[in-house]
């Protein structure tokens, strides 16, 4: 009940607040020159009275902080040629050297690189066909191709010989580590390394 009080002192004072200026307002409205006119709207919408501002040059004080003009005179010297040291030729000297062996070396890295390629294309796939299957005490199968490779499984082999003598196979690099032997014409694949 207090608020509802309170709410409509509130609204009163603030109705008769508006009530007040729309008189001065309908005052500011009949005044015909429009110069005075809007003086008269300054006055009733600004609490304080509107400042004139004075234009004035900005001042060459302060215009100095910020720019400053290049010199009227600028000067350059040549530079003088100087003859190079004995330190600095044999400074150039030991460069010349290093360049070369640099190049010595880098032709040598070619050489080795271009080995290690053919070794690796060698190494791709190996074809042959097999000469002998020996069955070794722990289960592994040694095999023997007509090149003089001999291969040997991986994996325990404990009741049938996968592979048998004359079939051709071919032995390539497995995905991850090692080495796949692959009967040709058959599904059988086996997982070998090298022996020699």
């Amino acid at each position: 009940m207090k608020l509802k009080a309170i709410f409509c002192i509130g609204m009163f004072a603030l109705s008769s607040f508006s009530f007040s200026n729309e008189k001065s307002i309908e005052e500011c409205a009949k005044i015909e020159d429009p110069n005075l006119r809007l003086k008269c709207y300054d006055s009733f919408f600004l609490s304080s009275p509107p400042q004139e501002k004075k234009e004035s040059a900005p001042s060459m004080e302060k215009a100095e902080n910020y720019y400053k003009p290049p010199p009227n005179k600028i000067t350059i010297e040549p530079i003088q040629s100087v003859e190079p040291s004995q330190e600095l030729k044999q400074a150039q000297i030991k460069i010349q050297e290093t360049e070369s062996e640099l190049k010595k070396v880098k032709s040598e890295l070619k050489k080795a690189q271009e080995i290690e390629k053919q070794l690796r294309k060698e190494d791709k796939d190996v074809l042959g066909t097999i000469v002998s299957v020996r069955k070794t005490g722990n289960y592994k199968i040694d095999i023997t191709l007509d090149n003089g490779q001999v291969w040997r499984s991986v994996e325990s082999v404990y009741n049938r010989l996968p592979v048998k003598k004359s079939q051709k196979v071919i032995i390539s690099k497995a995905a991850i580590s090692g080495h796949i032997l692959k009967v040709t014409g058959k599904k059988v694949a086996i997982r070998v390394r090298k022996i020699s």
